[in-house]
């Protein structure tokens, strides 16, 4: 982000506006997601694909299914993120955390629409007082109103904004605009994960190998299904943008 003149006078701070209404930490942290890797959520009939490019590490010693990019969170709760990782372990923390309180409370469930506004609330905090900074993660949150997926997008701003198929961190739009055109009114698991892992690939400026992402599916009243490795290899066997394994230049990435 090139630096404008006057810009210094109200960078320093979350909470203070430009004269011409931004906030430019916020456009920072969104900034440090774009550096990221892409993350690309599909619905489809009776399920959300999630799916993300993870940087490899460049030893050889790593174990790349470490780098988790698609998380858990309850029955029929799951996200994906982009940005930093250990921010997102912190605002999915949060998220597992205030599911547990509504199911200890309720004795089910907490709504989609529910636990993206208290991320919301949560995210927004943090551009408001002083003496913090924005967390530099967006969310792809999904969930189920009874059978129909629906999906929550989250930024640093705690904006939140509902999508049949969306994506953030590297060449969001681009990639955006990708699911844009592809995407049918009917898609099934298949369809949906095809679509989803197209899109990723076309956020990456390289071809890169299988282990490179994180895959989940999520179903209406059941956990996050997180596909190991052997699982993606076989399913995109034979795709294009699907090349040898280069870890540095997949770190450098």
């Amino acid at each position: 982000m090139e630096m404008q003149p006057g810009q210094m006078a109200y960078d320093r701070a979350s909470t203070v506006f430009s004269p011409d209404g931004r906030l430019f930490q916020v456009e920072y942290a969104l900034q440090a997601i774009h550096m990221g890797g892409t993350a690309v959520a599909v619905t489809y009939d009776e399920g959300i694909v999630f799916v993300a490019y993870r940087n490899l590490p460049v030893s050889q010693l790593a174990e790349a299914g470490s780098i988790e990019k698609s998380f858990a969170l309850d029955t029929g709760l799951g996200c994906v993120t982009a940005g930093l990782i250990a921010d997102s372990r912190v605002l999915v923390d949060f998220l597992r955390l205030e599911a547990q309180r509504y199911r200890i409370t309720f004795g089910e469930t907490i709504p989609l629409a529910l636990l993206a506004s208290a991320l919301g609330s949560h995210l927004q905090q943090f551009t408001q007082f002083g003496g913090t900074r924005p967390f530099a993660v967006s969310l792809l949150l999904g969930g189920f109103t009874g059978t129909r997926p629906d999906l929550i997008e989250l930024d640093p701003s705690g904006a939140t904004i509902g999508w049949k198929a969306y994506a953030i961190g590297r060449n969001r739009r681009q990639v955006a605009d990708f699911l844009e055109e592809r995407l049918t009114e009917k898609r099934d698991e298949d369809t949906a994960f095809r679509l989803a892992v197209q899109a990723v690939a076309e956020g990456s400026p390289t071809p890169f190998p299988p282990e490179a992402l994180d895959i989940a599916v999520l179903e209406p009243a059941r956990e996050l299904r997180r596909l190991p490795t052997p699982e993606v290899t076989k399913r995109v066997g034979g795709m294009p943008f699907i090349g040898p394994v280069d870890r540095a230049a997949s770190h450098r990435a």
